[in-house]
């Protein structure tokens, strides 16, 4: 039982339960229906494979310029913090689902509505710590991850909040897996 409650899936299931309840209120407040956030026409469905590869894809991208010279110091905090964690497949997967799911209801279907997609992927990669005062490389790591946070407000305003889901939970698991198995 200890296990299972781990700071790892408290992680998860915080990502997953507390920005939804936090958007929420965004909804209720707008007279946003949730059927209207979560709708998908059945054609839609056959691009979703295509925002999982977008995420993949920029995992790979995000992979490769932290194992650059320019940029491995200047991103050595970011690529450790998970070090300290034994992180199996199954936490990896499941991580990656609550920050996909979680994330983009709030970020997405909640605040993209309200401030548009250019503020609201600033704000998205800033929360997530990307962005610094001190170290010019960390704000252009910053900027590559804002394009494709950009990518994902796009795909969710014109095609359906489910490929920014997908998109963000396959770039998520690249990095997981990756850092899972680069872990010291």
């Amino acid at each position: 039982m200890r296990k299972f409650f781990s700071s790892l899936w408290i992680l998860g299931l915080g990502t997953l339960i507390i920005f939804p309840l936090l958007a929420w209120p965004i909804f209720y407040f707008t007279e946003t229906p949730l059927a209207e956030v979560f709708a998908i026409e059945q054609r839609q469905l056959y691009s979703i494979p295509t925002f999982l590869s977008a995420g993949i894809i920029f995992g790979l991208i995000m992979i490769w310029m932290t194992e650059l010279p320019f940029f491995s110091e200047a991103l050595s905090k970011y690529k450790n913090l998970l070090s300290h964690f034994k992180i199996s497949r199954f936490q990896a997967v499941f991580l990656s689902v609550c920050a996909g799911v979680g994330e983009e209801i709030f970020f997405r279907g909640a605040l993209q509505p309200l401030f548009g997609i250019l503020i609201t992927a600033i704000v998205f990669v800033a929360i997530h710590g990307y962005y610094s005062v001190k170290d010019m490389r960390v704000n252009i790591f910053a900027l590559c991850l804002t394009g494709f946070i950009i990518l994902l407000g796009w795909a969710s305003k014109e095609i359906s909040i489910w490929h920014a889901i997908a998109g963000h939970f396959s770039y998520d698991l690249v990095l997981l897996f990756y850092y899972r198995k680069t872990a010291t």
